[in-house]
């Protein structure tokens, strides 16, 4: 029996799932602030489960599969793609809590990227760093054990196209086959707080872009509603016309990046349903405005989650940690070849930067 736990980054909360076997024993949340403040909580969390087996550890934009003993600064630094010498925020705190996790000799690893996975035709990776963050590999494989064990199928019969919906970020996979075949990162679609996708002329007004701007501009910034939750604002749009216009653009950016992976399939006919995942899927006005907007073409339908508190992005981690020690979860993780990811977030890009230029945390 296998004691594994994961760990979920989130920009409003860090959550905690622990498994042996199928049996959960660690189902937390903490606020990421308080984890800012200090990183410690997170580390009394984890060792407040006894025998840990392992440990996938927050791992940002990731790294081919790598035990947290070994990670270097430079490491960190890909993680996080956050220099040093700013203030303190959520990234920062990251790099510090795997520090920690690296002191106390936890057995722990940190996970790939969407990019880094060798499932994604490398002509997709173009001049990308953002096609999901490791935590959204983490839900995917949340969503393709609930297909999985809905439909009493194998892992590579698993076909749909995961949307998730996060406090600050939105991003969407499509899942063809078990395995990841594209993304759209949370920096290149509008979400809740993020403004996604810079056009290029603003880009060059900007002159200088920072997380700040990122972070920044999105659904909440547009109706001027920066501390409303995503259910909040769809309520204020039914009579405020700034928050109807904030609502319908973050809307169609959404629908149109459904249709646009779904053209990375080998046949669209394959996809067997949208999946919402996150903080705000559960929201029933967005699974019906999807699903009116595409014209009934695919069903939509909430992810399962198998714990009570923790998001799916926790969960997942957990089976990804039980699927590497060889657990019951390993045909999920093998097909999906995690095992095998390599390269950094900072290959194929051909617009120059210096990329020796990274600094350390």
């Amino acid at each position: 029996m296998f004691r594994v736990i994961g760990v979920d980054p989130g920009s409003k909360s860090w959550d905690f799932f622990g498994i042996a076997n199928k049996e959960i024993i660690l189902d937390t949340s903490i606020p990421s602030k308080e984890l800012i403040e200090d990183p410690s909580k997170a580390l009394k969390i984890i060792k407040s489960v006894d025998n840990i087996d392992l440990l996938v550890a927050p791992s940002g934009f990731g790294l081919p599969l790598k035990k947290v003993s070994e990670i270097t600064e430079e490491d960190v630094f890909l993680i996080l793609l956050k220099f040093g010498g700013r203030e303190k925020n959520k990234l920062i705190g990251l790099g510090e809590i795997l520090r920690l996790i690296r002191a106390e000799k936890i057995p722990s690893v940190v996970i790939p990227g969407i990019k880094h996975l060798p499932t994604i035709p490398r002509y997709r990776k173009i001049n990308k760093i953002d096609m999901g963050t490791a935590d959204k590999l983490c839900t995917a494989v949340t969503g393709i054990r609930d297909q999985v064990e809905r439909l009493d199928i194998s892992p590579n019969n698993s076909n749909f196209i995961m949307i998730e919906i996060g406090y600050g970020f939105t991003s969407i996979l499509a899942i063809e086959n078990g395995q990841v075949i594209d993304g759209i990162g949370g920096s290149n679609i509008m979400g809740l707080r993020a403004c996604g996708s810079l056009d290029g002329e603003l880009a060059y007004l900007l002159k200088k872009i920072n997380k700040k701007v990122i972070y920044s501009g999105g659904l909440s910034f547009i109706a001027g509603q920066l501390n409303l939750s995503l259910n909040e604002i769809i309520s204020r749009a039914k009579r405020d016309s700034q928050t109807n216009l904030a609502l319908n653009a973050y809307l169609s950016e959404l629908i149109k990046a459904i249709l646009s992976i779904s053209s990375s399939y080998s046949n669209k006919n394959k996809i067997m349903e949208i999946m919402l995942a996150g903080r705000s899927s559960e929201l029933q006005y967005l699974k019906e405005i999807i699903h009116d907007r595409l014209e009934d073409l695919y069903p939509v339908r909430l992810m399962r989650s198998f714990g009570k508190t923790s998001k799916h992005a926790a969960q997942g981690a957990a089976f990804i940690a039980n699927g590497l020690l060889g657990g019951e979860f390993e045909p999920i993780i093998n097909n999906l070849k995690i095992k095998e990811a390599k390269g950094t977030i900072l290959d194929d890009i051909y617009i120059p930067f210096d990329k020796n230029d990274y600094g350390v945390i």
